[in-house]
């Protein structure tokens, strides 16, 4: 009752607090202009990250004061958990919010970012907020917390680079947040599940305005903060059941998370082929690809988050599978996304050629 309650709550604020976001941004002038490499044709407000976070940071707070605590599998007290997850994701969204307003350069602000996820990743990791992985147990074991970090870094920036479509970033982070509070709540630990239907509402609300054609953007304040708190609520998870082994509870994120990761993969690969600066922003990312084949914004924004969706119902199925059975389940999984990076790209070449 509480979880479906955080869900619609922060769906209400987000909803209420996204069009003040738009006036605010639009009265100070915090808004994205058109160029070479973007498709929007019209200036745009930024700020929508700030309506999601508030939308998600308000009703984690109502939780933490009104509910005397909230069952949980996992080590952190909840009134604790309310409080790192609340400052965590408010310093990401302050450093994206710093972009959003001065317009870094691509290298700066992979390196902010990259500086605020380590930062606030090692506070949540001394605090026991690590990958639960083949590593645990092991002489190799301290490895873990730095893994961690790296995980954290890497989905925050991996969301950051996927919102380059309207709707693409704020869709496929809410479909992750949806499966984490259903695979959460299967699992009982209800404490994660209620962080997650809360961001899964926020985001779903701010969604409605930044469908195609997009009235606001959230920016880096938004994508900053969805890829971090994503990344935490992934770590923080109970994936398999009791007696399983536990090594493959990481199979279960891997999934949910697959179309951020698989973006930044492609877009990564694809410079690197092209012989183009890694790190550079430019409109080669899949959603970018599909519409050059032919696909159009919304087709293209559609089959992404189909995929995502598909990833995600993997995901609920792994903890019913033996540990073989979970195994050819993700090498499946692995394998059509190599074969849809071979067919995107031998059309691709076919197009060029023609």
């Amino acid at each position: 009752m509480e979880i479906g309650f955080a869900f619609l709550a922060a769906l209400s604020a987000s909803l209420l607090l996204t069009p003040l976001a738009r006036r605010i941004a639009l009265k100070y002038r915090l808004v994205d202009k058109p160029n070479r490499r973007k498709r929007h044709l019209m200036t745009t407000p930024l700020l929508g990250g700030m309506a999601i976070y508030l939308s998600f940071a308000i009703i984690v707070v109502a939780g933490m004061l009104f509910l005397d605590g909230v069952t949980s599998m996992i080590s952190f007290e909840w009134r604790s958990l309310c409080i790192m997850v609340i400052a965590g994701a408010g310093l990401m969204s302050l450093v994206g919010l710093v972009d959003d307003i001065l317009g870094l350069s691509p290298v700066v602000k992979l390196a902010l970012h990259t500086i605020a996820a380590v930062l606030v990743g090692f506070v949540f990791v001394k605090q026991g907020a690590l990958l639960n992985v083949f590593l645990t147990g092991s002489s190799y074991a301290w490895l873990t917390a730095p893994l961690t970090v790296i995980w954290l870094v890497g989905i925050t920036n991996s969301v950051n680079l996927l919102d380059h479509a309207d709707g693409l970033s704020a869709g496929a982070c809410a479909i992750a947040a949806i499966f984490f509070t259903i695979i959460n709540l299967i699992s009982g630990n209800y404490s994660v599940a209620f962080i997650s239907a809360t961001l899964a509402g926020a985001t779903i609300g701010f969604l409605f305005y930044n469908y195609n054609p997009a009235s606001i953007f959230m920016g880096d304040c938004g994508s900053n903060m969805l890829g971090f708190m994503l990344g935490i609520i992934a770590v923080l998870g109970v994936y398999t059941p009791e007696g399983s082994i536990r090594e493959i509870a990481i199979f279960t994120p891997v999934l949910i998370l697959a179309l951020p990761m698989i973006d930044t993969a492609f877009v990564l690969q694809y410079r690197w082929k092209k012989g183009m600066p890694l790190f550079n922003a430019d409109r080669n990312h899949l959603a970018h690809r599909l519409m050059r084949l032919g696909l159009s914004h919304t087709q293209a924004v559609v089959v992404l988050l189909v995929v995502a969706a598909l990833m995600g119902t993997l995901a609920l199925l792994l903890p019913t599978l033996k540990p073989y059975q979970a195994v050819l389940l993700f090498a499946h999984a692995l394998g059509l996304v190599i074969l849809f990076s071979f067919f995107m790209n031998l059309a691709e070449s076919r197009e060029i050629k023609r």
